[in-house]
């Protein structure tokens, strides 16, 4: 028998039963080690179900619960048991395991362990277009064969040399740096003929892949040195719709760096040469690519488009901007969408027409076109309202409540006026709802 007679022996007489008779003890024993090898049996089911080939104690504490037998409490060590030979009277061996004495005092004593961070999941690049991006996240293969990735180098001597990583280089096929040499080439030129051509190669190509992050930093040096040039500043614009909208090429990884270029395009305070007027319809043009961008986009990274929003708010209630300012933000607000102008540049209106009737004395240029960027923006609003309201005083009084006297007189003589009131007013009883719930 595994379980021995004198073990039941000595078990009994430590809970103050003494003096079994062998048949007892016999029988006990015998029942105990068909108990055990059940339980065996049971824990091993565990184990071949989970796929494994070691027995563990949570294998031993399900199958106690399925023969409704109260689980062994406490928790597992890492360490193995160490059995010590009991000295008794009786001739068989009896084992135990020694209990670790913990001093009380001296655990209360000591430090307490740090905190765990809380669990947080950030995303990463893993590979762009089949190229690693070298960030802490992506581990880089070092050896003395590997020859991708970022050489060292030792500048100084002894303990105080410095180990210098220098930054990969992305190498580019002679091809490729011919074709991008020859783009940018026709993109500087002055026939307008040769430049439509690049940015259409650009539009169509299928191979040019590994070139999306330069043309995409083409476009952010090219606004940033060259504001006053509105002929350039509209290549650029071509360029980055060319590479937005080629099928073949995947540019999600780079929309941040191409946003804030067209954001400068769209309030940038002064574009081309003073006086001119050809800044306009630039910055139109940027204003409809980054509401294409916010659509393309936005299911994805949904912070995108309110994070564009809040930037053209801000630039539209900053009176100490100048009016060109308030041009594009209030076309780049317009494009973003009906919700846009009803939420934002709706409510605020009224106080910014208080500002424009002055400087329309001053400005009247950029001042018209602000305004007629509001009644675009009105029309906007008017898009999908089918009703139409008569064209009273009583109406149009309610509208210069909302856009101001000036604005609403010029809403008054315009052909969609019935639809714009409407609108407006839909959009002023629908905000009330809103701020009474």
């Amino acid at each position: 028998m595994i379980y021995s007679k004198a073990t039941i022996k000595s078990i009994s007489e430590s809970i103050g039963i003494p003096r079994l008779k062998d048949g007892i003890t016999t029988a006990m024993a015998q029942d105990v080690e068909y108990r055990l090898h059940e339980i065996i049996v049971e824990a091993a089911k565990f184990m071949h179900h989970s796929r494994r080939t070691k027995l563990t104690v949570g294998d031993i504490n399900r199958a106690l619960r399925v023969r409704n037998v109260e689980p062994v409490y406490g928790f597992e060590s890492g360490r193995p048991s160490k059995f010590h030979r009991a000295t008794t009277g009786i001739d068989d061996d009896v084992f135990y395991v020694d209990d670790e004495m913990i001093d009380l005092d001296a655990a209360l004593d000591e430090a307490l362990p740090s905190v765990p961070p809380s669990v947080a999941y950030t995303a990463h690049w893993l590979a762009i277009e089949g190229v690693q991006p070298r960030i802490q996240q992506n581990p880089v293969e070092a050896g003395p064969d590997a020859q991708v990735g970022a050489k060292r180098q030792n500048t100084g001597n002894g303990a105080d040399a410095v180990e210098t990583i220098l930054e990969v280089k992305h190498v580019l096929s002679k091809e490729l740096q011919l074709y991008y040499e020859c783009i940018t080439e026709s993109l500087r030129s002055s026939d307008s003929v040769v430049r439509a051509t690049a940015v259409s190669s650009i539009a169509a190509d299928a191979g040019i892949h590994q070139l999306v992050t330069y043309f995409v930093q083409y476009v952010a040096t090219t606004v940033k040195s060259n504001l006053r040039n509105v002929d350039t500043l509209t290549t650029a614009l071509a360029v980055a719709r060319a590479v937005r909208t080629n099928p073949h090429l995947f540019v999600e990884p780079y929309m941040h760096q191409l946003i804030p270029s067209l954001l400068t395009c769209v309030v940038s305070r002064q574009l081309g040469e003073p006086g001119s007027s050809a800044h306009w319809a630039l910055r139109d043009n940027a204003a409809e690519q980054v509401s294409e961008i916010c659509k393309q986009f936005g299911q994805v990274y949904h912070t995108l488009q309110p994070r564009v929003a809040r930037t053209l708010l801000r630039a539209f209630l900053d009176p100490t901007k100048p009016l060109s300012t308030h041009y594009g933000a209030i076309t780049g607000l317009t494009a973003l969408g009906t919700s846009v102008v009803r939420v934002l540049l709706l409510p605020n209106m009224r106080t910014y027409m208080a500002l424009l009737d002055v400087e329309m004395e001053k400005q009247e240029e950029e001042a018209r076109m602000c305004q007629n960027a509001l009644v675009r923006a009105l029309r906007k609003l008017a898009e999908h309202y089918e009703d139409e309201v008569g064209l009273s005083h009583m109406q149009k009084h309610r509208l210069a409540e909302v856009v101001g006297t000036t604005l609403a007189g010029v809403v008054y003589e315009d052909p969609q006026a019935g639809k714009i009131m409407g609108a407006v007013a839909a959009a002023v009883a629908e905000t009330k709802m809103s701020n009474q719930e």
